[in-house]
């Protein structure tokens, strides 16, 4: 009975200082958790300029950007005519409809506050610019475009996008549906995309393209997937080195259609704003037996609009 008293008046202070609703202790450690932050920033911000550079969709979509875009192409190839193909296409920002999928930037300041003050003091000034106007993360994004190919008639181009992107470790997954109707034979045109990007360099990004286009009246599925290499020299000057596999369903057969190998050298003409592309390469294509087939593109682009 002593022995039981004796323990009852030990244990009874214990039990009014513990509290029956303790916090969790946060087991994360907060120097990793800076360090993932800040790559992420990184990553995104090497992802934002080279894809600014070479003005792909991706980033006039994530920067909100309404842009005209006159693109002139000539291409040389071995066993083929030369080919040239001018393209007009205008970029709309749709806000209204964007809000209809809930793309919004970061509004909670405190959040912000509290997962960004260590990276941005060490970011340079033009980074925090590209954060302060890319911050999509968790939601969806939705964008369309209308071209022009120069034909007789002319081809009437529309096409609407929606994207998000995902963070898995060292790599953002950049995901992409889009639909197209074209005024022509095409009709309607199913696309994905999925880029894997992550950072070797402030100006070496990695990137892993998968592509599919599915089009439906024709019924013609194609694919292409492969490793590519975006790399800034200057500020004029870039590349773009590409290894890809191209992939073709037809008749209930999917088939290796081509091997390509291709480096896009990109630099600014004029005030960002005038680009000229020299594009050559190496098609190994099945209807050639799988032969060297080696081409060369010409490209003089024209853009109006956000910069």
């Amino acid at each position: 009975m002593k022995f039981l008293l004796t323990l009852t008046l030990l244990t009874t202070p214990l039990l009014l200082c513990a509290s029956p609703a303790e916090e969790r202790v946060d087991k994360r450690i907060s120097f990793l958790e800076k360090a993932q932050e800040l790559f992420e920033a990184r990553a995104n911000f090497a992802a934002n300029r080279l894809d600014s550079f070479f003005a792909t969709e991706r980033a006039d979509d994530e920067f909100g950007r309404s842009r005209i875009r006159i693109r002139s192409q000539y291409l040389l190839r071995e066993r083929a005519a030369s080919d040239l193909n001018n393209q007009y296409r205008i970029n709309l920002k749709l806000p209204h409809l964007e809000d209809k999928f809930k793309y919004e930037y970061y509004k909670d300041k405190e959040r912000e506050k509290k997962h960004r003050p260590q990276q941005e003091e060490i970011l340079s000034a033009q980074e925090r610019e590209i954060l302060k106007h890319n911050r999509l993360k968790e939601n969806w994004l939705f964008n369309t475009d209308i071209g022009v190919g120069v034909a007789i008639p002319p081809r009437l181009t529309t096409r609407a996008r929606v994207r998000r992107n995902f963070e898995a470790g060292r790599f953002i997954h950049r995901f992409v549906e889009q639909l197209t109707y074209v005024t022509d034979q095409s009709g309607l045109v199913e696309e994905t995309f999925l880029d894997s990007d992550t950072i070797i360099a402030p100006d070496l990004l990695f990137r892993f393209v998968n592509y599919k286009r599915w089009k439906v009246l024709e019924k013609e599925l194609f694919t292409n997937h492969g490793p590519t290499l975006l790399h800034r020299v200057t500020e004029n000057d870039a590349f773009n080195y590409s290894a890809t596999l191209q992939n073709v369903y037809e008749d209930g057969t999917m088939f290796l259609n081509n091997y390509r190998l291709a480096v896009n050298y990109r630099r600014n003409l004029y005030d960002q704003w005038i680009y000229l592309d020299v594009i050559p390469g190496i098609d190994f294509p099945k209807i050639w037996s799988f032969r060297r087939t080696p081409f060369l593109t010409f490209q003089l682009e024209v853009l109006f609009g956000g910069s």
